[in-house]
């Protein structure tokens, strides 16, 4: 190493050296500052900087990419990272701060694919994916209007299929084969109508004037009119969409406050009411309405308005249709 430059006469002696004395190497480099401390060390008014310290500004650079060396600022003040940025508690942007738990609902986020806990960003085409909301508002900025329906109600009025008697016939009527029943509850406006659509082959009828049709030994009703599909009913009416065959063509549209009517058994031990009676043959085409209707939530029946020969429907369609309000 060679001799010590000092700005002050009569140099120290054995290492140590006087104040604001500069040691260079034999390349001319500064090896140590010395400001009225120790060698290798700056000792200025706020306190002093290490060889350890100094070095960590040695080959620092604006790109900040080197490890375990001073960040610099760019121009204009900009701080450019060669790494990632951690900070322990929080990152301040002007009187912004945003803490860890709030980076979190950043991180790892995918444009149109929701976590939960994680924030909502749209994908390139301006999609959300799945949306879970608590209340929804339609509408122009600043005027929307708040959708009163529910979910279910909002999938029952776009999927028709859904909607349909909430208690439809009994195995006394479907376990017929062949039989069918469909059922349609539509409401439009202020009217609710319910539509029953039959087919009554392998259904039968009995030797016995009003008793049910149906077969086996389960309960043979056709479906429950409940207050809460169709309101207070209004009207009823049954038409011929193919004229029956092989049992009782006669046939009476009853309701009763009971769903234990089975086939072969007397509709009247049911507190029941007679809703259409035929008086004839049903023909195809043919239409009537009720004198009366039903009272709220009770049980549709079919029986024989007439006695006969107990045997089983090949044909015989028919479409119910009650209204209410």
């Amino acid at each position: 190493m060679a001799a010590y430059t000092s700005t002050l006469a009569g140099a120290p002696k054995f290492g140590r050296y006087a104040v604001d004395d500069v040691v260079t190497d034999a390349n001319s480099n500064i090896f140590t500052c010395v400001k009225g401390g120790q060698p290798g060390e700056w000792v200025g008014t706020a306190g002093g900087l290490t060889a350890a310290e100094l070095d960590t500004l040695a080959g620092a650079t604006s790109t900040n990419s080197v490890a375990a060396k001073a960040a610099i600022l760019g121009t204009g003040g900009a701080l450019t990272l060669g790494g990632a940025l951690t900070a322990v508690t929080s990152i301040g942007i002007g009187s912004a701060v945003l803490t860890e738990a709030e980076m979190e609902q950043l991180d790892t986020v995918t444009g149109g694919t929701q976590v939960a806990n994680k924030a909502i960003v749209n994908d390139a085409n301006v999609n959300q994916g799945v949306a879970k909301l608590t209340a929804l508002h339609i509408g122009t900025s600043g005027a929307e209007t708040q959708v009163n329906a529910t979910g279910a109600e909002l999938n029952s009025a776009a999927d028709l299929s859904a909607q349909v008697m909430t208690t439809g016939p009994g195995a006394g009527f479907t376990d017929g084969v062949g039989a069918i029943h469909k059922s349609a509850v539509v409401p439009k406006g202020t009217i609710k109508t319910l539509s029953v659509l039959l087919d009554l082959t392998g259904t039968s009828s009995s030797t016995t004037d009003l008793d049910v049709i149906g077969t086996g030994a389960g309960v043979a009703h056709i479906g429950r009119i409940l207050a809460a599909e169709v309101g207070t009913v209004l009207t009823v009416s049954m038409m011929c969409l193919e004229a029956p065959a092989g049992g009782v063509t006669d046939i009476d549209l009853y309701s009763a406050t009971e769903s234990t009517g089975v086939f072969d058994s007397a509709v009247a031990d049911l507190t029941e009411t007679a809703l259409i009676t035929s008086g004839a043959a049903w023909t195809n085409g043919r239409v009537l309405g009720a004198t009366t209707v039903p009272a709220a939530n009770d049980y549709l029946y079919l029986a024989g308005g007439a006695g006969g020969t107990a045997a089983a429907y090949t044909a015989g369609k028919f479409l119910i249709e009650i209204a209410g309000y």
